[in-house]
């Protein structure tokens, strides 16, 4: 019972069953069950959304002068000061797209209420790869390293790819623990190097204040979620002082910790399941990472918004393709702070 394509079903589990004839008394409930549906595309659904009038999504950044503790004379003269020449900032669009065909016998199949679970095979399948658009989006988002591409007019061939977080990350050499941030166009950042640090996050927590952010959001992959809360729920040495929570009626075992208040501010934990998990290098710009940012200042610019496009049929099927162009826009990279060469 397999569909490949735009053939049938593939069946599994018990292909001894199978061969015996026993599926001849089967009970096929009206089910399907997709694994990877609950797979939430956590950056991608939580950060803010704009919109992108180019596929080079460009913005400026300006800074104030510098403070002054002097004063000044009364009625003097004065000369202007040299004006600072503001910084533009530049992401490249990336389209995003799965093609989807399915023969019109699968499609009376499923009308006809023969395919268990699926109403309509076609808007099934688009449906699908909708999901996998988003989770496609936010993969590209946590992606490791710093590569970008921009495609040429010319360049048929040539795939525009958009700079992840991470390509706001120029180096990463930095000594383990030291937080750094080399120029106003790069993020702030600190070399975990190695499991998770307490003392290392809010040492960058504390950094990003200095330089004038306020971050509310950490993003981490589920290894470092469960590090986080082992660090402060779990097993310790008996001097510690814990924090324990738990139900109005204490009879429910609470392990999680869903926010970090620290001196600097609230921030919220986000969990996402597309935050690759890699090990320690000696340059990590491709090592495991979590990421630190304001959310109202990171957000998603859709030059195109993920939508379905019909196309007419070259055959017996129906077909089309899923499609959106995004980029991602750190309006201030001070913002945004990277946490390298983790592992858990």
């Amino acid at each position: 019972m397999a569909q490949t394509g735009a053939g049938l079903y593939a069946a599994g589990g018990f292909p001894a069953a199978q061969a015996s004839g026993i599926y001849l008394r089967e009970d096929l409930i009206d089910v399907v069950m997709n694994l990877d549906k609950n797979k939430e595309a956590a950056v991608f659904m939580s950060i803010s959304k704009t919109t992108s009038n180019g596929q080079v999504h460009s913005w400026e950044l300006d800074t104030l002068p510098a403070t002054s503790t002097g004063g000044s004379l009364e009625g003097e003269d004065w000369a202007s000061a040299a004006l600072s020449a503001r910084v533009r900032m530049n992401n490249a669009v990336q389209n995003f797209k799965f093609n989807v065909g399915v023969s019109l016998d699968a499609l009376e199949y499923s009308l006809k209420g023969q395919a268990p679970g699926v109403g309509n095979e076609y808007q099934h399948q688009i449906n699908r790869h909708l999901m996998a658009l988003e989770q496609s989006v936010d993969a590209r988002t946590v992606a490791l390293g710093t590569s970008v591409a921009s495609a040429s007019a010319g360049a048929s061939s040539t795939t525009a790819l958009m700079g992840a977080l991470r390509s706001f990350q120029v180096s990463a050499t930095a000594a383990a623990g030291s937080a750094e941030s080399a120029a106003v166009t790069n993020c702030c950042q600190i070399n975990v190097l190695g499991a998770w640090s307490r003392a290392r996050f809010l040492a960058l927590h504390e950094f990003m204040f200095n330089q004038g952010a306020n971050p509310d959001t950490l993003v981490v992959d589920p290894g470092v979620k469960g590090d986080i809360t082992n660090d402060i729920l779990g097993e310790a040495a008996s001097t510690a002082i814990r924090q324990v929570h738990f139900d109005n009626s204490a009879s429910e075992f609470t392990q999680n910790i869903q926010f970090l208040r620290t001196d600097y501010g609230r921030v919220a934990v986000l969990v996402d399941r597309f935050v690759p998990t890699a090990a320690t290098a000696t340059n990590s710009l491709a090592g495991g990472a979590y990421f630190l940012f304001d959310r109202a200042a990171v957000r998603l610019a859709f030059w195109r918004p993920i939508r379905h496009y019909p196309l007419p049929p070259n055959g017996d099927h129906m077909r089309g393709y899923v499609h959106t162009g995004a980029t991602i826009e750190v309006l201030s990279p001070r913002a945004l702070g990277v946490g390298y060469n983790v592992t858990t």
